[in-house]
């Protein structure tokens, strides 16, 4: 096949060394120009654009028999609400809006935040659950660009959690401090959520199983067998270990209350080979 990655970050290089190594055809896209050189030994061609740039996403993407829409909002761009609907707007919707209309077969990455705090009930949230929290932007972007990709019986949206473990990716104790130092203190997300996490070789290798499966639809991709702890109960027992003030919780980015099920994609023979990053910090600081 040929697939066409917008967007070559962590995981999308590290998925073109998979899809290059299994004779596929890849093309790939970066926004900066100054990365061309790096990344041509990846794929076998490299496009400076912006998912935005319709034009030049169809021109890269001809004759593809699908684009993997791996782009993500840059933390730095979205220190305020009115950062993130501007930015959300602009990574997430319009890049998927471009891709939809050049190919048929689309793949998300997508988030859980779509789901807001779930809702009531005590039920494992799954795919059917409906979406809320449709006016934080986070949220409100990931499902507009989610409902582009759908519009396509062949899309297929994968739903995550926080990644981490990327090279050179910000440790959870990085996290922390971040936003001591950047944010006053502050964290925008939910001190009760569940601190869902995925590492970023499950991430891809979520990719890689859609793709060689032929899935469509929507997938929840995460730990399928434990509940972490929540937000507050890691990023305290990091505040503590470190000595640093503890973090105020804003509560706008809102996130499931309750166990997130990836019992669909589980089905389908895939699973995170990963343990939660934070368990053991968590339960040395209830000892």
């Amino acid at each position: 096949m040929k697939l066409f990655i917008l967007g070559l970050g962590h995981v999308g290089k590290a998925l073109a060394k998979k899809l290059k190594a299994d004779g596929h055809q890849v093309v790939g896209s970066t926004t900066t120009a100054a990365k061309v050189a790096e990344l041509e030994s990846l794929v076998d061609a490299v496009v400076v654009l912006k998912g935005d740039e319709t034009a030049k996403v169809a021109a890269a993407a001809a004759g593809c028999d699908a684009i993997i829409v791996t782009v993500a909002p840059n933390v730095r761009n979205t220190r305020t609400k009115e950062e993130r609907e501007v930015h959300y707007e602009q990574v997430l919707v319009r890049s998927c809006a471009s891709a939809a209309l050049v190919c048929t077969r689309v793949i998300f990455l997508s988030s859980f935040s779509v789901y807001g705090d779930g809702g009531v009930g005590t039920a494992a949230i799954d795919e059917l659950t409906p979406t809320a929290n449709h006016q934080e932007p986070s949220s409100k972007y990931y499902q507009l660009a989610e409902q582009q990709v759908l519009t396509s019986a062949l899309g297929c949206v994968l739903r995550f959690p926080d990644m981490y473990g990327a090279p050179g990716d910000f440790s959870f104790p990085q996290r922390v401090k971040m936003a001591i130092d950047y944010f006053g203190g502050k964290a925008i997300f939910s001190a009760d959520a569940p601190l869902y996490a995925i590492h970023f070789e499950d991430v891809v290798d979520a990719v890689h199983h859609v793709i060689q499966a032929k899935l469509s639809g929507i997938f929840n991709v995460c730990d399928n067998g434990q509940v972490p702890a929540s937000n507050k109960a890691v990023f305290d027992a990091i505040c503590d270990q470190n000595d640093w003030p503890r973090l105020q919780f804003l509560d706008q980015i809102k996130a499931p209350l309750r166990k997130i099920s990836a019992a669909k994609i589980y089905a389908t023979g895939y699973q995170v080979k990963h343990p939660d990053p934070n368990a053991s910090l968590v339960a040395s600081a209830l000892a």
